[in-house]
């Protein structure tokens, strides 16, 4: 490899200005080896994704859901929910400003106007909407935790230490949640949620996902037997 001896007349000066002009024009602010780089580049990514599906196992004490999410934009949501140990089942979909929820169990369905679609969204499990206030709400104060692998995919891997003025997910003051980002996707994989003394009080883990697959609006449409007991309130939010 070749090497430059410098002058002792070269001045460093000159190079000290071209790398930091390299590294500014290069967006290190936006690093995402840091935390705010992170954050950054998760919002960014997160904005430009049109269709996703995924399947999320959340555990809490008592049981377990298994959920399969489907989105696309705009504001379209399909989750199909299992909890064990009761077995019950239940869907929920957003759909053209409607809402609607699906019990087999009672034979019922809720059809519900959406007011807002900006902000309005079911009681939903997505780890990326779940994530959204814990690193955007300034109630928690962040930390890079590093990399981690997660099924086989490296992960970017945050600390949120709960400042006191929320209790999002049971974690309660000086709490902790734990954040798994996909490194290439950016999609969040995985969460964790421990009280101040250590104790895990909840976890969202996909299991599975794909981006941009080209998911079809058909798939935000709930069928339900002839006879199933239909609830018409007049909006969800």
């Amino acid at each position: 490899m070749k090497s430059t001896i410098l002058s002792p007349f070269f001045s460093p000066m000159p190079l000290f200005i071209l790398l930091v002009a390299v590294m500014a024009f290069a967006g290190c602010t936006g690093n995402p080896d840091t935390v705010t780089g992170i954050v950054t580049n998760y919002k960014s990514h997160i904005s430009s994704v049109n269709d996703y599906s995924m399947t999320v196992i959340q555990t809490m004490p008592g049981g377990s859901h298994k959920i399969d999410i489907l989105y696309k934009r705009p504001y379209q949501y399909l989750l199909k929910h299992r909890y064990d140990p009761t077995g019950r089942t239940w869907v929920q979909s957003i759909h053209n400003l409607t809402f609607t929820e699906f019990q087999p169990e009672s034979h019922t369905v809720d059809i519900l106007a959406i007011n807002n679609p900006e902000t309005c969204f079911p009681p939903i499990a997505d780890p990326n909407q779940l994530a959204f206030p814990v690193l955007f709400s300034g109630d928690f104060n962040l930390s890079e935790h590093g990399l981690e692998t997660v099924n086989g995919r490296e992960a970017y891997v945050i600390d949120a230490i709960n400042s006191g003025y929320t209790d999002y997910f049971g974690e309660g003051k000086e709490g902790k949640i734990r954040i798994w980002i996909d490194r290439e996707f950016w999609l969040v994989t995985g969460i964790q949620a421990f009280d101040s003394t250590g104790n895990l009080k909840t976890t969202f883990e996909v299991k599975n996902f794909t981006i941009n697959s080209g998911i079809s609006d058909n798939e935000f449409i709930i069928t339900y037997p002839e006879g199933t007991k239909v609830r018409h309130p007049n909006q969800f939010c």
